[in-house]
């Protein structure tokens, strides 16, 4: 038997929609577009303002944060890449971070449902596919320019020749798990802001503060570990794509 107040949320969640339009027989995300551009704009606006304020006294909040994202990161790639550390792998792994912290962040803004008009692109698949996609040829350049030819030779000719299959498994499954992971925990938290939203009005008390208290787990937990793991396990291809067989 239902519960009466259950008997009147409504069942039909519809998510994943998105306001779209079509161009050259391609579908565009309209609403992931400009999301994404108002996140990158996040991102370089406030790595500029921590650059203009940085001291050498003192420093504020913003540049502790900053410089310990910063600092782990070349940590990380100097563990994982070891010698000849190409410039813009530090600058890269750091600025992935904030991207996806302040994609992840747009969660924070009530904008509607069916469709979101503010939510995280990085709840859309196509704009996560679009990073790993760069990933992969960023750290597939490197691995060649390191090893050369070799770097693909060497999934052929490993031994024992059962690791060959896993090898070449592993350049389709790496990227896929490391889009996936994202989009499904960001994803995930939307639908259960959908599920709060929909309840009754005269819960209203109850429902408002688990909003709020859901928002701030999200946004404050499980975006930044998104955030940090998506970047992290990237720093890590890149040590696998650079790493000498032994």
């Amino acid at each position: 038997m239902i519960h009466p107040l259950l008997a009147r949320v409504p069942a039909d969640i519809t998510v994943g929609d998105h306001p779209h339009f079509k161009f050259i027989g391609l579908t565009f995300n309209s609403d992931t577009m400009y999301t994404t551009v108002i996140a990158a704009a996040l991102t370089v606006g406030f790595l500029l303002y921590v650059a203009r304020r940085a001291s050498s006294g003192v420093p504020g909040r913003t540049q502790i944060i900053t410089e310990l994202v910063v600092t782990q990161t070349r940590q990380y790639v100097e563990e994982a890449v070891g010698h000849e550390v190409p410039g813009w792998l530090v600058p890269l792994g750091a600025t992935l971070f904030f991207f996806i912290l302040f994609c992840n962040w747009l969660a924070w803004i009530p904008s509607g449902h069916s469709p979101e008009r503010l939510g995280p692109p990085t709840a859309d698949v196509n704009l996560i596919y679009a990073l790993t996609a760069t990933v992969v040829i960023l750290y597939t350049y490197l691995g060649v320019k390191r090893k050369g030819f070799r770097y693909v030779g060497d999934w052929l000719t490993a031994k024992p020749a059962i690791r060959r299959p896993i090898l070449i498994l592993e350049q389709v499954v790496n990227p896929l798990s490391l889009s996936l992971r994202l989009f499904g925990n960001i994803f995930a938290g939307g639908i259960m802001l959908a599920v709060i939203a929909l309840l009754p009005v005269y819960l209203f008390p109850l429902y408002g503060l688990a909003d709020f208290g859901w928002r701030l787990f999200d946004s404050g937990l499980i975006a930044p570990i998104q955030a940090f793991i998506y970047s992290f396990l990237t720093i890590l291809y890149f040590g696998f794509a650079t790493a000498e067989e032994h």
